[in-house]
Formats: C-alpha cells, structure tokens, sequence
C-alpha cells in the first residue's frame, strides 16, 4: 500500500469496508514477517490498519487494529476518495451486467 490508496477489508463484524490510507506510521520486521502500521481513515473514523508481509512468500495481509484514535472525524479530501472509489465500483458493477 501506499498513501492515498483506498482499499477494502473485513471488519471484526463481518462488514466489508473501504478505507483510505493516510500515513504510514510504522515498520518493523520480526523473523519472516514485516509489518507495515497506516493511519486509516474510514467511516469518520482515524484508526490503525497492520499490514503484513511474510518476507519468505511475499505473501500480503490487511488486518484492523482495534485502536480508533479518533472518532467523529470529517476529512473532506478522503471522503472525496471514498467516493470517487465507490463510484467507479459502481460503475464496474454497471458495466459487468450489461455484458451478459
């Protein structure tokens, strides 16, 4: 991941949600394992995403990190991003029916 990039994961509930990366905010490699801590932002919501990367296999996990630093937050440019996601999604749904 990179900052700025929109990505989905599974919350602790169950629920699919799309979140922006604001900021890495951490590195650390332990034995196989890098892991990568971003400032999140997602349903007005400030909080901390691990990403984890098995050096050996390269291979990538998304996890959510209970610790929300800020609740109530409106971030226009991010929402804008969320949005713009979202819509091209859409829109990718929309074009997927039509070819059938």
């Amino acid at each position: 991941m990179k900052k700025n990039d929109v990505f989905t994961f599974t919350a602790p509930n169950g629920a699919e949600v799309q979140a922006v990366c604001v900021d890495k905010v951490g590195f650390n490699v332990y034995l196989r394992t890098a892991t990568t801590n971003w400032l999140c932002y997602a349903q007005n919501r400030l909080f901390l995403c691990l990403e984890k990367e098995d050096t050996f296999t390269q291979e990538m996990t998304i996890e959510y990190c209970a610790k929300v630093l800020v609740d109530y937050a409106i971030l226009p440019d991010y929402d804008a991003l969320l949005e713009d996601y979202q819509h091209k999604l859409d829109k990718a749904d929309d074009y997927a029916d039509k070819t059938l």
